[in-house]
């Protein structure tokens, strides 16, 4: 769920960077608002410092008046504009053939720009950062051996979707309102979707006043579908409503709703077999180093015990100490941090299931291929494979033993 906080919007010279009349043009649209505010717009577009902090005191202190196209605007002009939002945006005006307005314009003026004059393709290039942003997913393999054809959904499909997520939520006593946006970014078919949560009541400052709020607030979940391999991910907070995703788009985009079973993706048992050998590059393009940082074991039993390893090198730190995991204990997590050729890390944490969590999103797919490779990722589709590891003196099982140099596995073509 987002929220409302402005980060830009806060410095007089974000707001002092936009050009004037480009700013005045902006506020027209909500002048009504902004003289119940007793804010004037000044008619020469010539903004003193009075004018600017007294804009940054209304835009950071919305009232129950303030109207929802000035919350959504300043929402996705505050999120793009930056450096690499303005990236985003100029190549998305360079692919709808769009022209700029001449001469030096600032982070906050192409966002400003865009928003006045084509606000959908503002609000598409801030979904495609929300959905390449380094964030936790969960991930889910469809039941067949091969990715299978996908035809991009209709109008009519995407209408079927938002039914069913109305059915859903009114069940679950949330009541209606879903709404559905599809974005194409590459292999990925991003769905947005926004749906009520329960009914809240707060106490709100209107103003400088306190008064009763009443209301049913929105989360928006994302679903992406990648057509490469075939794997859906869903980031929603609530396991009922991850299996509501997998069941609605299996069966809208494949018709069939058991298309996307929760079952596990990432399988931590390769560390027990490949022990030190599990931080190999393995001839992995871009990849430098790798090293396992951090391991979790859960034993069970009629009471459940987590312990947990954690070290700059956990493979050194667990022969020092002469520690070793317990035989019957399953590994539930595994944090590992790359170092790349290009410079640069990245640290990963791998949850048992179909978990995953990024620190940065540098060198994913070398990491993923990666994963595969080692065995930790299950890839029905994946056609290399490295071979089956003999068993090996495992470091983690028995600390005495330990080798001199990390053996490499190799691809079978």
């Amino acid at each position: 769920m987002f929220q409302f906080k402005l980060h830009h919007f806060t410095d007089p010279a974000f707001l002092l960077s936009i050009d004037p009349p480009r700013l005045r043009m902006f506020l027209k649209q909500f002048s009504k608002y902004l003289r119940l505010r007793d804010f004037d717009i000044p008619s020469n577009a010539k903004f003193t410092p009075s004018h600017i902090n007294q804009l940054i005191g209304i835009f950071n202190t919305p009232t129950s008046r303030t109207p929802a196209e000035m919350v959504e605007a300043l929402f996705h002009i505050d999120e793009m504009a930056n450096e690499h939002g303005m990236e985003a945006l100029l190549l998305v005006a360079s692919k709808a053939g769009l022209e700029l307005p001449e001469g030096q314009l600032s982070e906050a003026d192409v966002a400003m720009h865009m928003w006045l004059h084509h606000p959908d393709l503002l609000r598409r290039a801030n979904c495609e950062r929300i959905v390449l942003r380094v964030q936790t997913f969960r991930y889910f393999f469809n039941k067949t051996f091969e990715v299978p054809k996908f035809v991009t959904p209709t109008d009519d499909v995407l209408k079927r979707i938002c039914d069913q997520l109305n059915r859903f939520n009114r069940d679950r006593l949330r009541g209606g309102g879903c709404a559905v946006w599809m974005y194409e970014f590459g292999d990925d078919i991003a769905f947005l979707l926004r749906l009520a949560i329960p009914m809240k009541r707060d106490e709100v400052m209107d103003g400088e006043i306190c008064r009763h709020d009443v209301r049913r607030p929105v989360q928006y979940d994302l679903v992406v579908y990648n057509v490469k391999t075939g794997e859906l991910r869903v980031r929603a907070n609530l396991v009922s409503e991850r299996r509501e995703y997998c069941r609605i788009f299996g069966e809208q985009l494949f018709g069939d709703p058991e298309f996307f079973p929760a079952g596990e993706l990432f399988d931590l048992g390769a560390i027990h077999e490949q022990g030190e050998d599990i931080q190999s590059p393995t001839h992995v393009d871009g990849i430098r180093q790798v090293r396992l940082v951090e391991l979790q074991e859960v034993l069970l039993g009629q009471q459940t015990l987590k312990l947990t390893f954690k070290s700059d090198q956990v493979f050194d730190a667990i022969k020092e100490h002469n520690k070793r995991l317990t035989p019957t204990g399953r590994l539930s997590q595994a944090k590992f941090k790359f170092w790349f050729i290009a410079g640069g890390d990245v640290t990963v944490t791998i949850y048992a299931g179909n978990q995953i969590r990024f620190s940065r999103q540098d060198g994913i797919d070398a990491i993923e291929q990666w994963m595969i490779h080692h065995g930790i990722k299950i890839n029905r589709h994946a056609t290399l494979r490295i071979p089956t590891a003999a068993p090996l003196a495992d470091a983690l099982s028995n600390p005495e033993s330990s080798r001199t140099s990390p053996a490499v596995a190799t691809r079978i073509s």
